[in-house]
C-alpha cells in the first residue's frame, strides 16, 4: 500500500504541474529538478530503501506540507486556478515528493525479481573498493598486527566482501576470514579473492561482446554515428538529439543521431510510473516514465544515460536486495561517470571505452 500510495500522489503531483504550467510562459514554468539539484550516492554512504522507508518518508513529508497543497495532492480539493503557496514552497515539497515518488517506482519495478537482486549481493564491490583505497594489498595484510582494532575491523569486512564476490555464502567467508586474521594469514586470503573482486568492478564499465552494436557508424575517428528510429511525435526529436549529442562529446570527438526509419534500430517508448530503463544493453527500445515532462532536467540527464545502454555502455552502479536489512541497497561507483550517477557526465573512459570497441 506505501507503494501504490506514493505513486498515486507523486502522479497527482505531476499532473498538477502540468496544469499549472499550462498558463504560464516557457520561462515562469515550474521544474522540480535542474543542473544544480543533481545528487550522487557514493559507494560509501548508499541508498537504502524499502516498503517502510517510502511509507516513512511520505508520512514525514505529509505531516510537514503546507495544509493547501496537501489537500490537493491527497484529492480533497481539485487543482486550483492560482497555487495556493509560493513558487519556492512548492517545488521544495514538491521536489521531496517527486524523490519519494522515484524510490516507489523503482521498488515496484525490481521487487517482482527481488531473488536476482538477494543474488546481486555477490557483487557488491564496497570490500574490494575500500581495499583498492587505502592501498591495503597482500604486502600489508602480512602482519595483521599492526591494525588498530577499529581498522582490522574495516579491513576483514573487506575481506569478508570479496570472499563474497567468490561466490562463497556470507557465513563461510566470515568464519574463514576471522579463522584467517587470528592465524595471521589474511594475505593469502587475499591474494585467492581478490582476483575476481577485481573482473566484477571492470565489468560495471566496459561494454560487453554481446551488447556491441553492428549498425554503428564509426570510421571517422572524430564522428560516431548512431541510428535511431524517427519519434512520430515532432517534440521527442529535438528532445532526444539536442540531449545525447551535447552529452557524448570529448575534445574533437562528437557522437550523431542519424534518425530514419530501421527495422532494429532503437526507438524511444513513454509508460506510466515506471523506472526509465532500455530492454538490455545494445538494446533498442528505450523506456521513458510517462509522468515526467521532457521538459525536466531529470529527464534530459535520464535519456543520455539511457541512450548509453543503447551504445552497449552498463551501468556503473550497483543494486542489490539485502535480506539482513530487508531493503534494497544501491550506490554509485564513480559520482563524477553519467554511465553510475546523475551528477555525473561524459568523460575520457566513456570516449576511450566507445573508440576501444567502435572505432575502426
Amino acid at each position: 500500500p506505501s507503494i501504490a500510495n506514493a505513486l498515486k500522489l507523486g502522479e497527482r503531483l505531476s499532473k498538477w504541474i502540468e496544469t499549472e504550467n499550462k498558463n504560464r510562459t516557457a520561462n515562469q514554468a515550474l521544474r522540480l529538478t535542474s543542473s544544480g539539484t543533481r545528487r550522487g550516492i557514493p559507494i560509501d554512504k548508499p541508498s537504502i530503501y524499502s516498503e517502510k522507508t517510502v511509507e516513512t518518508d511520505m508520512a514525514t513529508l505529509l505531516n510537514e506540507m503546507p495544509a493547501e497543497m496537501k489537500e490537493v495532492i491527497l484529492g480533497i480539493s481539485a487543482y486550483p486556478t492560482k497555487l495556493p503557496v509560493t513558487d519556492d514552497v512548492f517545488i521544495t515539497f514538491g521536489r521531496r515528493l517527486d524523490r519519494i515518488y522515484q524510490t516507489a517506482a523503482r521498488f515496484k519495478s525490481l521487487n517482482p525479481y527481488r531473488s536476482a537482486y538477494e543474488a546481486n549481493a555477490a557483487k557488491d564491490v564496497r570490500g574490494y573498493y575500500y581495499l583498492v583505497t587505502n592501498k591495503i594489498d597482500e604486502t600489508k595484510l602480512t602482519d595483521v598486527s599492526v591494525f588498530v582494532e577499529a581498522d582490522a575491523l574495516k579491513v576483514q569486512d573487506a575481506l569478508i566482501g570479496i570472499c563474497i564476490n567468490n561466490n562463497t555464502s556470507v557465513k563461510n567467508c566470515k568464519d574463514t576470514v576471522v579463522k584467517a586474521w587470528k592465524a595471521n594469514k589474511a594475505a593469502p586470503l587475499y591474494t585467492k579473492y581478490f582476483p575476481k573482486a577485481a573482473k566484477i568492478w571492470k565489468a560495471f564499465f566496459d561494454i560487453p561482446g554481446y551488447a556491441v552494436r553492428d549498425d554503428v557508424d564509426y570510421r571517422d575517428e572524430n564522428v560516431m554515428n548512431v541510428p535511431f528510429n524517427t519519434p512520430t511525435i515532432a517534440k521527442f526529436k529535438p528532445y532526444l538529439k539536442d540531449n545525447i549529442e551535447a552529452e557524448f562529446k570529448y575534445k574533437t570527438w562528437g557522437l550523431k543521431i542519424i534518425f530514419g526509419d530501421y527495422a532494429n534500430g532503437p526507438r524511444l517508448d513513454f509508460q506510466s510510473g515506471v523506472v526509465p530503463h532500455v530492454n538490455g544493453l545494445g538494446g533498442n527500445q528505450i523506456v521513458m516514465d510517462a509522468n515526467q515532462p521532457i521538459e525536466e532536467y531529470e529527464s534530459q540527464w535520464t535519456i543520455r544515460h539511457e541512450f548509453g545502454h543503447v551504445i552497449g555502455l552498463p551501468d556503473c552502479y550497483h543494486e542489490f536486495y539485502d535480506v539482513n536489512l530487508s531493503a534494497y541497497v544501491n550506490y554509485q561507483l564513480d559520482i563524477t561517470d553519467i554511465m553510475c550517477s546523475r551528477a555525473g557526465d561524459m568523460n575520457e573512459r566513456i570516449y576511450k571505452e566507445l573508440k576501444r570497441t567502435y572505432f575502426h
